[in-house]
């Protein structure tokens, strides 16, 4: 009988908690708390079923501690990020909007016609994606990164042997016009993958060996062979900044990584010193007056745009001729020409903004397979908008790689996806148990 009250005890907490995957938990510490009290009643002498009432009547309401409880374990709503992400939307439907407003009668009957609803299309698609990983379960992500591994070498696989070349870059197989450019989704899926993997061998290995140690090696170089066999050398530089990350997060073997990171630094600046192209624009972005009319033509047209452009700029709307791909890789040197140095400024403050509340949702992760994949989605968003920063010095190579969220194209459904998966992690970080509370928002 006595038995009993303290399960209808249990059961009227718990019923003022929504989050019913916490109820186990929660249940076994009420009755282990419920049972100390009891015990130290009877120690004095006082029978146990008054003990228990005693006991039961110390733990006060039980739906007021069930809503109390329900406040803690509730799931936590990231809206700084939402706000951010909104942000950053604003700011490329007006960018797209400026295009088509002075470019209109330029690009009139060409792809490019009608940038804003084109890139209104690729934000909403990105949106659908964002919140359908915002509210699924991460946790199921993990059991299949070996089928997301293998799904990403296929597809790597596929755009070797039949895509079309693009700037010198396989770009997948343009039969498939449906679907977005391969390279967009590269990175977002091998991301996932490793996470899972490596934090399932870490989990599952009793002691490191060295035949485990090169088992995780080839894991992470195998996609960078592909990556170089394709020729999507930025994609791959980015791809080796990840994984090392990742590794070194996980596994935690600094002396492996130093040494990876130190043997792709040195093949990189062979590659690069060996290859009269890539050094010729690499010096060119650092020195544009070496070449003003060839390679530092660009870097030269940007360092003039940019300088012209004052506090205020020229305008919604205004037109630069010399200045190209003003609705992608120019994006941003577009808006600061047409809103200033001001507006450019706003755009460091909103990424400045967005990069702090990433940081701050890696803090806020306990459970370790979700703070991992963390961890690579942010420095995934993170590296690309160091890199677009970068650019508008007027003095970072220019590459394939677009500026998050801004640019034209349907990368902008793998940042969105990306960005819903870590909101949806941080969704969940009070449901699997007590855990420290971070407010982030």
């Amino acid at each position: 009988m006595m038995k009993e009250r303290q399960q209808q005890f249990l059961d009227k907490v718990c019923a003022e908690i929504k989050a019913k995957k916490t109820h186990p938990e929660i249940r076994l510490e009420l009755a282990n708390h419920l049972e100390e009290l009891i015990c130290e009643k009877e120690a004095t002498g006082m029978p146990r079923d008054e003990a228990i009432a005693w006991a039961i009547a110390q733990m006060g309401n039980p739906q007021t501690l069930g809503r109390e409880l329900h406040q803690i374990h509730k799931p936590r709503v990231p809206w700084g990020l939402f706000g951010v992400i909104a942000l950053l939307s604003a700011i490329s439907l007006i960018g797209m909007g400026s295009v088509d407003a002075g470019y209109s009668d330029i690009v009139k009957g060409s792809f490019l016609d009608n940038a804003l609803r084109r890139q209104s299309i690729n934000i909403l698609i990105g949106i659908v994606l964002m919140f359908g990983l915002y509210f699924i379960d991460f946790r199921r992500l993990k059991g299949l990164s070996w089928v997301l591994y293998g799904t990403s070498l296929i597809g790597i696989l596929v755009s070797i042997f039949w895509g079309t070349q693009v700037n010198g870059m396989n770009s997948g197989p343009r039969i498939f016009l449906i679907l977005p450019d391969m390279t967009s989704y590269r990175p977002f899926m091998l991301i996932v993958a490793l996470t899972g993997i490596l934090v399932n061998r870490r989990e599952a290995a009793n002691k490191k060996t060295l035949r485990s140690g090169l088992f995780e090696v080839g894991i992470l170089l195998l996609p960078a062979l592909f990556l170089l066999s394709l020729n999507a050398l930025p994609e791959l530089v980015m791809y080796l900044a990840y994984s090392i990350v990742l590794y070194l997060w996980i596994i935690r073997d600094w002396l492996k990584s130093v040494v990876l990171l130190g043997f792709f630094l040195i093949i990189g600046l062979i590659f690069i010193i060996k290859s009269d192209y890539l050094l010729a624009r690499f010096i060119n972005a650092i020195n544009p007056s070496l070449d003003p009319e060839g390679y530092g033509y660009i870097y030269q047209v940007m360092r003039e745009v940019l300088s012209s452009a004052g506090w205020w700029g020229h305008g919604f709307g205004s037109v630069e001729q010399k200045l190209p791909y003003v609705y992608s890789d120019m994006l941003p040197v577009y808006l600061i020409h047409c809103f200033g140095w001001a507006g450019g400024l706003l755009l460091a403050a909103v990424i400045t903004w967005l990069l702090i509340k990433l940081l701050s949702t890696i803090r806020a992760i306990r459970e370790p397979y979700g703070q991992a994949l963390v961890v690579g989605l942010a420095f995934f968003l993170a590296i690309r908008f160091a890199y677009g920063l970068a650019v508008l010095s007027g003095g970072m190579m220019l590459t394939s790689i677009p500026f998050p969220f801004l640019s034209y194209g349907s990368h902008v459904w793998f940042e969105y996806a990306a960005i819903g998966l870590l909101m949806g992690i941080y969704r969940r970080k009070d449901i699997g148990g007590v855990q420290e509370n971070t407010v982030l928002g």
